[in-house]
């Protein structure tokens, strides 16, 4: 059976997507669409890709994660350095190194725009990104145009870059509109879940299945005070928002939620190799979990008939 993804953003967690997209294809199930917020804008890009979840795997267990902490110049010198990088740069980690390191993986499939991905002049991927300046959700390649750019042109590595750069951690991406700037960050500031984005009015002729990793406990839950632990907290508050806590008894039962130890945060991106396998794992025995007490049928006859 075809079925549609859509994946929640979660940082360094989102490697635990890759074994829920193993569980999938080895249930039997064809991805025809996918859209994501922040790791999800990552995983889906590569899947529409063409990327197998071998290949993926892969991947993930080669990467070192730590580079994609790569500094500003400011951001060099110190606790006082990275303030001054926030202020001045928006951001204490360049984004840039994120969309390279994409861009090399998409270009091995072949792939730099929009176009490369679509059928009849109509994207499967979809990107949730956030833009600040005019405070408005952006999906993309379909809000290309707002910008004087045909969707079909925009780049998938520039859109998932938009769609990760997390707010004050990493830098925005800058992209001119008439005489302004505007500064585009995480889409999880204002969609984290956009479980939405494929729902047609009528009956659905397969389903949407959601992905969204269990909500960590806060740092200061967690009893660590100090203004780093809160300012990671504020961080994470930002791309978490509402929107995944109160989902729609019709979304809740088609979204897989991941669960996890709670032993590492969003942006730990010094992850090991063993608790890469484990998030993947996780991933896994969660849409397995899932998968077997799935029945579109039913789901259809209580929520869409």
């Amino acid at each position: 059976m075809k079925v549609d993804l859509v994946f929640e953003g979660g940082g360094i967690l989102g490697l635990a997507f890759v074994g829920a997209y193993e569980a999938l294809v080895k249930s039997g199930y064809q991805i025809a669409r996918s859209a994501g917020t922040s790791a999800g804008s990552i995983i889906s890009a590569l899947i529409m890709a063409g990327y197998s979840y071998e290949e993926l795997a892969s991947v993930i267990r080669k990467t070192d994660f730590s580079v994609f902490q790569k500094k500003t110049r400011l951001s060099h010198f110190g606790l006082f350095g990275k303030a001054l990088s926030v202020i001045y740069n928006k951001g204490i980690y360049d984004i840039g190194i994120v969309q390279e390191w994409l861009q090399g993986l998409l270009l091995r499939k072949g792939v730099r725009t929009f176009k490369d991905l679509m059928t009849g002049g109509i994207s499967p991927l979809k990107i949730i990104a956030a833009d600040i300046t005019d405070r408005q959700l952006l999906i993309l390649p379909d809000d290309a145009s707002y910008y004087g750019i045909e969707p079909e042109d925009f780049s998938v590595s520039l859109a998932v870059a938009m769609s990760c750069s997390i707010p004050l951690f990493f830098t925005p991406v800058k992209i001119a509109h008439g005489r302004v700037t505007n500064y585009i960050v995480d889409g999880g500031l204002l969609s984290t879940f956009p479980i939405w984005i494929f729902d047609v009015e009528k009956t659905p002729r397969y389903p949407t299945f959601g992905f969204k990793i269990k909500d960590p406990k806060s740092n200061t839950a967690q009893g660590k005070a100090g203004i780093i632990p809160y300012l990671k907290d504020l961080i994470t508050a930002s791309i978490n928002t509402e929107e995944t806590t109160y989902l729609r008894d019709a979304d809740l039962v088609r979204t897989i939620i991941i669960d996890f130890d709670n032993k590492n945060k969003s942006t730990d991106f010094k992850i090991t190799r063993t608790r890469i396998n484990y998030l993947y794992e996780c991933g896994y025995q969660s849409t397995i979990a899932f998968l077997k007490q799935w029945n579109f049928f039913e789901y259809v006859k209580k929520y869409r008939m």
